[in-house]
């Protein structure tokens, strides 16, 4: 059974996830109008969004704990390229002010920039060259709950083999609630269209 679970797992962490956060992302983008980020009842529904956002991360962040190893032995393979991984739903979820609500690769900066703390030890961390401008020496130097939902929902399949069928239950849970999140946040744009 517990091979079962984890093949569910890795299917809810690569394909499902990252589809539907392309697909909630383009939809999203389509509908949404910035005019009514401003707005009091969309500013309070993107904070719940959030809340429940960073809420499912931490979940998923105490899922990953053990496998950190992995990952250290990987290098980073999976934060390999230089593509930037926020996207239009981190953005105004993170920042409903933010000025770019483009992919930061085309302008702008990360909505999580905002609240990282410039640590000494994130100063003195080197960016490793060729892989996603966040991996340092030291590993991602964003915290895990104000990284990109596409960066915390991806699993790979040596690191679901170290996990047990309760940790891919709770993932699985944690993915569809991220999944929810992306959905809810289309439901919302598409409302901007009575607050303009």
């Amino acid at each position: 059974m517990s091979r079962i679970k984890r093949e569910l797992f890795l299917f809810y962490s690569r394909p499902l996830f990252r589809t539907c956060e392309i697909i909630c992302n383009h939809a999203a983008r389509l509908f949404m109008k910035k005019s009514a980020l401003g707005h009091p009842k969309i500013r309070e529904q993107l904070e719940r969004l959030n809340k429940n956002r960073i809420d499912l991360q931490r979940e998923l962040n105490s899922i990953g704990t053990g496998h950190s190893h992995i990952c250290a032995e990987c290098r980073g393979k999976c934060c390999g390229g230089v593509r930037e991984r926020d996207s239009f739903i981190d953005r105004i979820i993170q920042d409903p002010e933010t000025r770019h609500l483009s992919a930061r690769r085309k302008s702008g900066e990360m909505a999580a920039y905002k609240y990282i703390t410039h640590s000494t030890e994130i100063a003195e961390a080197k960016p490793v060259e060729g892989f996603c401008a966040e991996l340092t020496n030291q590993g991602c130097k964003i915290p895990y709950e104000l990284r990109p939902m596409q960066c915390t929902a991806y699993f790979c399949r040596l690191a679901i083999r170290q996990l047990s069928e309760t940790d891919c239950d709770r993932g699985i849970r944690a993915l569809t609630g991220l999944m929810r999140v992306q959905f809810r946040t289309v439901i919302l744009a598409i409302t901007t269209v009575i607050y303009t």
